[in-house]
């Protein structure tokens, strides 16, 4: 295993320390008010009137005390992802999205429901992408378009699933989702995003979805995704800074609210582009702001998240490509346990199933890279090279047969054909051979997921959610 460090032990210490100060001197706006009187019940400062908490340094210890270290993910038959573990790293598609470039296009349009079918079934076949992230289709009620979108996943995946929540309510209806499909041992299926608002504001429906996810015992994935530049200062170890601030006031929020429930540390930052007013993502600089905010995850024993392979570039091509190894490597190399993104492009606003099937050969690239060289008696292959000999071969020994396939990782839309060869067969690039990868993967007969009672079941639920959640409104 290979890893990669931003800062040094006394940089994210005395991050950490300014973190707390800010906590305890400036505080956060909490918009929630459950979360205020919470944190007021515990000994924090509340101004009502600005809805503005000052957390003291010791509910920030007292919270990273009781959030576990590890936990498990679990799938449907038996898939399950370890989040925590140092030299496990898993990834996932990007969430939380609604729009889609048009399989075989350059269109951009609203996902529909045959778009997150499609997104599903995809990323289940994939080998690379460990959890599937959701779509929301325009096409229902859209207050209840997460429990569509978790609904859609439990009958498509047998893979864990993440996604961003809209209200607290509905989470409540996700949950009785999962619970038709999931045993009570493993009640871990689905985790949900929850972000502050950059700086230093948690939003109503945000703080409330963590503290009922919480409640249900779902895991939480707390977020911040300042603009460095706009929203956070414009150097690097400052937006560092308040990314941190951020997190742990959302970290200490769940844990008052349900100590030791499952919790992810997972910073998503952009850069503000001074020549065209616009937030980038995908640059060099994402991947510092993410391999550092990874550490300052360890730094608070928490598993770590980073949004990996964003781009900027509004079509998968070869700038969707450079971006996202500018983005998403770094924070891999400091052991991100979880990173996302796969099938997102645009500034994270759209998705694309050739995007898809590409990033699936960039996250085994870069996976196999982290997991670095084994040197011990049986890779070392000693008596291979001396039973060979000079002017020797290894192609037909039976030691190539037993470790060609864990030693060498073969991407499935990456040519490496002679250029002649490459010629006679068509001559065709990486998104030409990402689109007959797809149309391989939707033509092919599907298992079901679910009985049919449990579709059944799932189906109920949802028409109920829709009808209970068309008359509210959605949490700013």
């Amino acid at each position: 295993m290979t890893s990669y460090t931003i800062l040094q032990a006394a940089d994210r210490e005395r991050i950490h320390d300014l973190a707390q100060r800010t906590l305890e001197e400036t505080g956060i706006v909490v918009h929630y008010a459950p979360a205020r009187q919470l944190l007021g019940s515990h000994g924090a400062r509340v101004d009502e009137g600005r809805q503005l908490v000052r957390i003291p340094r010791r509910l920030i210890a007292q919270a990273l005390a009781t959030a576990p270290h590890v936990y498990t993910m679990h799938g449907h038959g038996g898939r399950s992802l370890v989040l925590g573990e140092r030299g496990k790293y898993y990834t996932r598609t990007g969430t939380g999205l609604d729009w889609i470039v048009d399989f075989g296009s350059k269109q951009r349009r609203p996902v529909v429901g045959s778009d997150l079918r499609n997104w599903i079934r995809v990323a289940d076949a994939l080998g690379n992408v460990h959890m599937v992230g959701a779509l929301y289709d325009q096409e229902g009620a859209p207050q209840a378009m997460d429990v569509r979108a978790v609904a859609g996943m439990l009958r498509g995946t047998h893979k864990p699933l993440m996604m961003s929540a809209l209200s607290g309510e509905g989470m409540r209806w996700i949950k009785r989702l999962v619970e038709v499909v999931q045993p009570a041992a493993s009640p871990h299926r689905v985790m949900v995003l929850s972000s502050v608002n950059s700086p230093l504001t948690y939003g109503y429906g945000q703080a409330e979805v963590a503290m009922v996810s919480a409640e249900l015992g779902i895991p939480v994935v707390v977020n911040s995704s300042p603009v460095a530049g706009a929203s956070s200062p414009v150097s690097m170890a400052g937006t560092v800074l308040q990314m941190h601030v951020e997190m742990l006031a959302a970290v200490t929020i769940v844990q008052l609210h349900r100590p030791g429930a499952a919790v992810m540390y997972a910073g998503h930052p952009l850069v503000m582009d001074m020549r065209t007013s616009t937030a980038a993502i995908g640059t060099p600089e994402d991947g510092l702001l993410s391999a550092a905010s990874v550490e300052m995850a360890y730094h608070c024993g928490l598993p770590a998240g980073s949004d990996g392979l964003t781009s900027d570039s509004s079509t998968p091509d070869a700038m969707a490509v450079s971006d996202k190894w500018s983005s998403a490597f770094l924070p891999l190399l400091a052991g991100a346990h979880m990173n996302g993104a796969a099938g997102v492009f645009a500034t994270q606003s759209t998705v694309s199933l050739e995007q898809l099937v590409i990033d699936d050969d960039i996250y085994g690239a870069m996976l196999r890279q982290v997991r670095g060289i084994a040197v011990d008696d049986e890779h070392l292959a000693i008596q291979e090279i001396q039973s060979a000999g000079p002017g020797g071969e290894f192609l037909t020994r039976d030691h190539t047969l037993a470790h060609y396939r864990s030693e060498v990782q073969y991407g499935r839309v990456h040519g490496r054909l002679s250029f002649a060869s490459w010629e006679a067969q068509g001559a065709r690039d990486i998104l030409e051979r990402a689109r007959e990868r797809v149309s391989g993967l939707l033509a092919a007969e599907a298992s079901p997921v679910l009985d049919a009672q449990q579709e059944r079941d799932v189906e109920a639920l949802v028409a109920k959610a829709e009808s209970a959640l068309s008359h509210t409104s959605i949490p700013a």
